[in-house]
């Protein structure tokens, strides 16, 4: 059973993918695969690629795990990004460079893939122990110098649960580390508990890899019910009114930006809802899931894109892969009754 922590509660295997996105991921994998042929590919495109090989197929249609060596390896270790793929972003010289949890989890994850039996766990376990900081926690300060209090939450426990991933795998989470690692991703004055729906599903998931998941904080349901404030269907990985200009410090800059629902922060909102404790609001919010799946299920293409303030472009993408993986996932729960 294969799965992925960004993907909670979504096995990747054939037979779920909604029709309606089965021809845009088929395009989505063909240019990928001309782009890596051409040596410009980056970590997070042999993921995705790799997620739709699974769920259309059932295996690797493509030598995702030669790209890899071949385009994302530096002395030895996974990269985020081939040198071309770095010439197209602004100003980004020889940061391409850059070994990440998230390039050390993605060439992890599809090597197990492919062959499980061969992977070297403790090769990559040791590559993001090289990663812990003084401070207990797991993540990428050797590539960014940004100082803890304004480093994403959502990266701190993504790069959390993907480590402990490895690190069980690995057989080298002792009861010590395992302490270390939970309690400080418990800590509020390290990882305060913001309400992101991603980060705190991670900071659930790491937690339970730690054999701690009771130190995940209290409350989740109340955060989870302002995510979907000002939305007709699903949530956002936020509620608007939380959302601040760290330097500014006030909400002025972000004042107009308008809430978007999306699949992938409902399927972390099924993950979280088992810790929701008042069982009216945990019915409210499987109930709210089901609408949402019957939302897509008569409109799939209702993946919306996020837009800054009242600027007319969208800011970044609308559907992915992920995203229609996710939707898909949900319009297939709710044709079968299974739960959310």
């Amino acid at each position: 059973m294969t799965t992925h922590p960004i993907l909670p509660g979504v096995v990747l295997q054939p037979g779920f993918s909604h029709p309606v996105f089965e021809r845009y991921l088929r395009d989505w994998r063909e240019h990928a695969i001309r782009r890596a042929d051409d040596g410009d590919t980056a970590a997070s495109v042999c993921h995705q690629a790799t997620i739709i090989d699974l769920i259309l197929d059932g295996h690797l249609r493509h030598d995702w795990p030669s790209v890899m060596q071949d385009l994302l390896t530096n002395a030895g270790r996974p990269i985020a990004y081939s040198e071309r793929f770095g010439e197209r972003l602004h100003k980004f010289g020889g940061q391409f460079l850059q070994s990440t949890v998230h390039s050390i989890h993605t060439r992890w994850w599809i090597e197990r893939v492919v062959d499980p039996a061969g992977v070297d766990h403790e090769k990559f376990a040791r590559m993001v122990l090289a990663k812990k900081r003084t401070d207990g926690l797991i993540y990428d300060a050797d590539v960014s110098e940004t100082i803890l209090r304004h480093r994403m939450k959502a990266e701190l426990c993504m790069s959390a649960v993907m480590a402990a991933e490895i690190l069980s795998a690995a057989g080298m989470l002792t009861d010590v580390l395992r302490t270390e690692l939970a309690t400080s991703l418990a800590d509020p004055r390290k990882v305060p508990p913001l309400g992101y729906m991603t980060s705190e599903q991670f900071r659930l998931a790491a937690l339970r890899l730690f054999g701690h998941e009771e130190l995940f904080p209290v409350g989740i349901g109340d955060h989870i019910d302002a995510c979907a404030e000002d939305l007709a269907i699903g949530w956002g990985d936020f509620a608007m009114k939380s959302k601040v200009d760290a330097y500014m410090g006030t909400a002025k800059r972000t004042a107009r930006d308008k809430p978007i629902h999306s699949p992938l922060i409902a399927c972390h909102v099924a993950g979280l809802s088992g810790k929701v404790d008042d069982d009216a609001k945990k019915a409210a919010v499987l109930e709210r899931l089901r609408n949402y799946a019957r939302a897509l299920a008569e409109n799939p293409l209702d993946i919306p894109a996020f837009q800054m303030r009242d600027v007319p472009i969208p800011f970044g993408a609308d559907i992915t892969p992920i995203e229609a993986t996710c939707a898909s996932r949900l319009i297939a729960n709710l044709q079968i009754g299974a739960p959310a």
